[in-house]
């Protein structure tokens, strides 16, 4: 039982993790970008349409359906996912033009870009493409299927190893390198990283579009893998919220924030498995329990909040000013 807890939670907190991990080089670099929700559901179209387009056979990329069993060979998720990275960090762009070149407000642009998203998004997928002629059946990398006991944590998707890895590797290169360095340094102090010589505009362009390609692989993880491949609207479910929450959840430390992302899959997890319980009110489960992955971040978030401290000394103290190059 607990290895199916762990499964299910790895399974839950990956778009999370993805997501968050480009979120927090964005955010670190200065810029407050909203619009994570818009970008992942960008990425999960773009994911499932490419991935509904490709296929090898004897070695030759072709479009169509030449399929195995319905199944899509690992290359083709790979493909299929970068193409959704790609897509999305492309869409990230119009962020960037906004808020880096012509100054818009942060939080709003932000704002729209997530409804831009998910309205685009919406109109592709009823009425310009046949999403459900796409045989997307089986769509995975190699899995152990019928696995059980600790064998069963290898059948995880191999987006979830890959989310597991991006955020301490994330924190090294915070710490460890020159870019990140001169990437916290415009975070913190826009004006005297351009006095030193750095190009503030050129490092957070890059960062948004980083973050933009991490929401992309999420919302491709959304649409290719979880919990199966399929396409519908607002596939996102609100993940893209949760993400953001997440890095004031952590205090825009990676370890935190991975420790946090794992703290809600827990959380969303937990609720098919308290519906089974007998007797239960039918207030808590209609109500609360629909909710219940909501209000823990909601109540975390209330009660780092009361800390004005500890927002001061982690977050960076450009995030969300408009840099004024001179």
């Amino acid at each position: 039982m607990l290895i199916s807890i762990l499964v299910d939670v790895l399974a839950i907190a990956t778009p999370l993790l993805l997501a968050a991990t480009g979120i927090l080089i964005v955010e670190k670099s200065g810029v407050l970008n909203l619009g994570v929700e818009g970008m992942m559901i960008v990425g999960a179209l773009a994911g499932y349409l490419v991935g509904g387009q490709l296929d090898i056979c004897n070695g030759d990329l072709i479009a169509g359906a030449c399929y195995v069993g319905g199944k899509l060979p690992f290359g083709g998720f790979v493909i299929a996912t970068l193409a959704a990275g790609l897509v999305a960090a492309l869409f990230s762009l119009l962020f960037a033009f906004l808020v880096l070149v012509l100054r818009a407000n942060q939080v709003a642009t932000g704002l729209g870009l997530t409804i831009f998203g998910l309205s685009l998004t919406n109109a592709i997928g009823t009425q310009g493409v046949d999403l459900n002629g796409i045989p997307l059946a089986g769509l995975a990398p190699v899995e152990w299927r019928n696995a059980d006991g600790p064998l069963r944590l290898l059948s995880l998707n191999a987006l979830t190893y890959l989310a597991l890895f991006t955020l301490p590797l994330a924190l090294w290169f915070l710490q460890r390198t020159r870019a990140g360095l001169v990437l916290r340094a415009v975070g913190e102090n826009h004006d005297s990283a351009h006095t030193l010589g750095y190009s503030v505009r050129r490092v957070r362009v890059m960062a948004v579009l980083f973050g933009g390609f991490m929401c992309g692989i999420a919302g491709a993880y959304m649409s290719l893998a979880f919990p199966e491949p399929s396409w519908r609207e607002g596939i996102s479910n609100g993940f893209g919220w949760l993400a953001l929450a997440l890095i004031l959840f952590g205090t825009w430390r990676p370890l935190r924030v991975l420790l946090g992302g794992l703290l809600f899959g827990l959380t969303i997890s937990a609720e098919p498995r308290l519906q089974l319980i007998d007797n239960m009110p039918g207030w808590f489960e209609t109500l609360l329990l629909p909710s219940l992955p909501y209000l823990l971040p909601i109540v975390v978030l209330a009660l780092i909040s009361a800390d004005a401290t500890m927002i001061r000394r982690n977050a960076p103290g450009s995030l969300g000013k408009t840099f004024e190059q001179s």
